[in-house]
C-alpha cells in the first residue's frame, strides 16, 4: 500500500510538471544581428574608420562578423574579444559596456592579473551588451578604429538601429 501511495504521489508531481507551459526566452534573430552589424560598420565608415564588427548571441556564439576591406589585421580579434568580454562580465556586475568593465578592473592590479589569465578577454571600449527589456540577448563588438571610444560609438549606433525591435513586445 505504501508503494502505491509513493507511485501515485510521483505521478501527480510529474503530471503537474508536464502540465506547465514551456519557458519563453527572448533571443537575437540573425536578421536583427545583421542589421546591427551593418549599422555599426556604416557609422565607422562614415567617420573614416575601417573596422571589424562582430555580433554574438547571449551564449557568446558568433552570429555575424563584418570587416571593412581596409581594416587592420587585429581588428577581427578585437571585435570578437570586446563582445565576448562584455558578455562574460556583465551578468555579475551589471555593466553594459566593455569600457565600464575595463574601467573597474584596471583599477586593481589583482583584478588585472586575474583577467590577464583568461583567454579571449580584452579590456578596451567597443563591446556593448544587447538587451531586450532586462534580458541579455547578445553583444556587439567593434575593433580597429584609431581610438577605442570610436569603436564604442559605432557599437552604440548598431544597437540604436535595432532598438525599436528590441523594445517590441
Amino acid at each position: 500500500m505504501k508503494h502505491i501511495a509513493i507511485i501515485a504521489g510521483a505521478g501527480a508531481l510529474a503530471s503537474a510538471a508536464f502540465g506547465q507551459p514551456l519557458p519563453t526566452e527572448r533571443y537575437l534573430p540573425l536578421d536583427v544581428a545583421i542589421e546591427a552589424a551593418t549599422a555599426a560598420l556604416a557609422q565607422c565608415k562614415a567617420d573614416g574608420h575601417p573596422v571589424s564588427v562582430e555580433v554574438m548571441n547571449h551564449n557568446a556564439r558568433t552570429l555575424v562578423t563584418f570587416h571593412d576591406p581596409f581594416t587592420t589585421i587585429h581588428s577581427a580579434y578585437s571585435a570578437h574579444a570586446k563582445a565576448y568580454t562584455v558578455l562574460s562580465y556583465s551578468r555579475a556586475s551589471g555593466e553594459t559596456t566593455s569600457a565600464q568593465i575595463a574601467a573597474r578592473i584596471t583599477k586593481d592590479p589583482r583584478d588585472t592579473a586575474r583577467v590577464a589569465g583568461i583567454p579571449g578577454l580584452i579590456m578596451a571600449p567597443g563591446g556593448v551588451l544587447i538587451q531586450s527589456g532586462k534580458q541579455t540577448v547578445g553583444a556587439i563588438g567593434v575593433g580597429g578604429s584609431s581610438g577605442s571610444t570610436q569603436d564604442e560609438k559605432c557599437a552604440m549606433a548598431g544597437i540604436a538601429k535595432i532598438k525599436p525591435r528590441l523594445d517590441a513586445q
